[in-house]
C-alpha cells in the first residue's frame, strides 16, 4: 500500500508532457495581446495629443533669453518651433525657442508659498520666490532679498527646465552673498609692525569699502594726500586708511579659508577680496565670490585681519 504523497508523485511522473508547440503558441498569444495594448495606448495618445501653446504675430510674451534671464516683448514672426521677438524698449529682434516663451497675461495656475517663479516688477522680469498669497495679491522675494508685492498677472509659473535654472540662480546668488559677508567680516589689511607711510611711496588706500593703489603726495599730521589712478584722481585720508604694499610679513601664517586682498590687473581697479583655497610654497590658489580659481604669489596678496 502506497502513501498519498508517493502515489501523487508517481501520478505526476506518468502525465503526458505538454507539447513545446503549445507553450510557444501561448507565449506568442501573450506577446500579441501586449502588442495590441501598446498599440491601442499609443493610438489613444496620438488621437489626444498634449496641447501646445500656439503663438501668432503680435502676441505679448515673456521669454527666457538665457538661463534665468528674461525679457518682455511681442512676437514678430513664427517659424515652426522658433519665434522672432522684439523686446519692449528696444529695436533689435531676437530668435528664441517657443518652449522658452510665456504668454501674457498668464493662464490661471495653482500657486504655493515658497515656489520659485518668474516675477514682473516694474519693467523687469526676474527670478523670485513666492512668500505670500492672498487672493489676487501676492508677495515675493528676489534672490538678493528684496521683498515686493505683485498681482497674479505679474507672476509666471516656470517650466521644468526654467525651474532648474531658477534653482541654480538662487543657489549662486546665495553663495555669492555668503562669500561677501565672510569677506567683510575678515576686516582690513593687517598693519605691518612699525610701518609708517612716506612721501612718494606707493601703497594701498581705502576709499569707501574698497582698497586702491595710490601714491603719497604729502603727509600732514594724521592725514595724507594721495594720488590715484582710479576715477577719483586724488584724496585726503587718515593715515589709518593706508596700508603697505606686498609682500606682507604675515603671508607665512596664511591658511585655507583665510581672506586676502589680491593685486588687480590695473592700478585703476580696486584690490578684490579673495579666499585662500590652497597654499603651496610661494603660490596660492584663491577663489572669488563666483567660485573662480586664480593663482597668485605671496608678493601679490595682503592678508586681512583674522
Amino acid at each position: 500500500m502506497f502513501s498519498r504523497s508517493l502515489a501523487s508523485t508517481r501520478e505526476s511522473r506518468t502525465k503526458a508532457p505538454v507539447p513545446l508547440q503549445r507553450i510557444q503558441s501561448r507565449r506568442s498569444a501573450g506577446a500579441a495581446l501586449l502588442g495590441c495594448l501598446l498599440f491601442a495606448c499609443s493610438k489613444r495618445a496620438a488621437d489626444n495629443p498634449v496641447p501646445t501653446e500656439v503663438y501668432v504675430r503680435g502676441d505679448h510674451v515673456v521669454a527666457e533669453q538665457s538661463a534665468a534671464e528674461f525679457f518682455e516683448g511681442r512676437v514678430l514672426a513664427v517659424d515652426g518651433e522658433r519665434l522672432r521677438l522684439q523686446a519692449f524698449g528696444g529695436s533689435d529682434s531676437l530668435n528664441v525657442a517657443a518652449s522658452d516663451v510665456y504668454r501674457l497675461p498668464p493662464a490661471p495656475h495653482e500657486l504655493t508659498v515658497n515656489m520659485l517663479a518668474i516675477c514682473g516688477h516694474g519693467d523687469a522680469w526676474f527670478p523670485c520666490r513666492l512668500s505670500m498669497i492672498s487672493g489676487n495679491a501676492l508677495q515675493a522675494r528676489s534672490a538678493s532679498g528684496e521683498l515686493f508685492e505683485l498681482t497674479r498677472d505679474r507672476l509666471l509659473v516656470p517650466s521644468a527646465l526654467t525651474e532648474l535654472n531658477l534653482k541654480r540662480y538662487f543657489a549662486r546668488i546665495e553663495s555669492e552673498q555668503a562669500f561677501a559677508r565672510a569677506a567683510e567680516r575678515a576686516g582690513d589689511p593687517r598693519p605691518e609692525p612699525s610701518w609708517r607711510p612716506s612721501v612718494r611711496e606707493r601703497l594701498l588706500v581705502k576709499l569707501g569699502e574698497q582698497w586702491f593703489t595710490g601714491y603719497v603726495r604729502s603727509i600732514d599730521g594724521d592725514t595724507a594726500e594721495i594720488s590715484l589712478s582710479s576715477a577719483q584722481r586724488a584724496a585726503t585720508v587718515a593715515l589709518s586708511a593706508l596700508s603697505a604694499e606686498p609682500p606682507s610679513s604675515f603671508v607665512a601664517e596664511l591658511r585655507r579659508g583665510d581672506f586676502v586682498l589680491l593685486r588687480p590687473e590695473s592700478p585703476a581697479e580696486p584690490w578684490p577680496r579673495m579666499q585662500v583655497r590652497a597654499v603651496n610654497d610661494a603660490e596660492l590658489k584663491l577663489t572669488d565670490a563666483t567660485g573662480s580659481v586664480k593663482s597668485a604669489t605671496v608678493r601679490d596678496v595682503i592678508p586681512l585681519r583674522p
